[in-house]
């Protein structure tokens, strides 16, 4: 049992994210107390550990994750304390509607949840590259119990990461437009890695050409794969970036770099999107210099 009154349970602790958390963020947060879980741990091991946590970041996969953080949250109706959930999704607004629906129907005044994308993880992380600026957090939205406000508490975890990690957090986008916005960055990098995915010999070429791009994609497959099926307004950045490929010869880097900077174009407008991401940065510059 846990005496620390600020212990963080990590649910989905030794996935990579959740390894990632415990080993470079939570640490420089000056967390003391890290308590794991994962998705499938029975329900009496789960509910113990629960019990003991003030914080708790849910790290499971995307795909299911609103319904995971739904039943988390109901098992969650009787708790007597404060307990603030932290829903960290990269698609984030069909985990917002489930999640605070929800809260709704539990009604406990100790709930209260931070929905935030963070936008950097374990492949690339490097405060000093040109593209460190891409690590942020993309608070969308929170959901405050009666008993439980959230001003204070996430103004100096914002500020921790500020001072700490050099990582800003920003709030002006909702969860809906993170995921419009999202969907034309981080989403039209993934149709590069889908393109990868379905070409060995297009692979084989990326990985000689940018072969930290070509490790960080393979790493992180199922995630891409789940991004590219759940965030809603990817069907219409696939549709642009397909048609711009089958302009190409379809062949080699530059052709898929073309189509890339293409799509940019018509989905971005030439203008720098609101939430770039790391592998976007960098496909951008390739494309440049293709």
């Amino acid at each position: 049992m846990s005496d620390d009154p600020y212990a963080v349970l990590i649910i989905g602790g030794r996935g990579e994210f959740g390894r990632f958390l415990q080993r470079d963020i939570l640490p420089n947060l000056g967390v003391r107390t890290v308590l794991t879980i994962e998705r499938d741990t029975p329900h009496d091991q789960r509910l113990s550990k629960l019990q003991q946590a003030r914080h708790m970041i849910i790290a499971t996969p995307l795909a299911g994750y609103a319904e995971t953080a739904s039943e988390i949250v109901h098992e969650c109706r009787d708790l007597q304390r404060p307990l603030t959930l932290w829903l960290i999704p990269s698609v984030q607004a069909g985990v917002w509607r489930a999640v605070t629906a929800m809260l709704a129907s539990v009604q406990n005044p100790y709930l209260s949840a931070v929905f935030v994308h963070p936008m950097y993880g374990p492949n690339g992380f490097r405060s000093d590259e040109r593209e460190a600026r891409t690590f942020r957090n993309i608070l969308t939205a929170t959901a405050e119990g009666a008993q439980h406000p959230l001003a204070d508490e996430v103004g100096e975890i914002v500020e921790a990461f500020r001072n700490q990690l050099s990582i800003e957090t920003i709030t002006e986008f909702d969860a809906e437009e993170h995921d419009r916005i999202t969907a034309y960055s981080q989403g039209l990098s993934y149709c590069v890695a889908q393109l990868m995915f379905d070409r060995p010999e297009l692979d084989a070429l990326i990985e000689r050409r940018m072969p930290d791009l070509h490790f960080s994609f393979h790493e992180n497959h199922n995630l891409i794969i789940d991004f590219l099926r759940l965030n809603a307004y990817m069907p219409k950045a696939i549709a642009v970036f397909r048609d711009e490929w089958q302009g190409t010869a379809q062949s080699t880097c530059r052709d898929l770099f073309s189509a890339f900077a293409k799509s940019d174009m018509r989905l971005n407008c030439g203008t720098e999107p609101s939430i770039p991401t790391k592998w976007y940065e960098k496909l951008r510059a390739a494309a440049i210099e293709a």
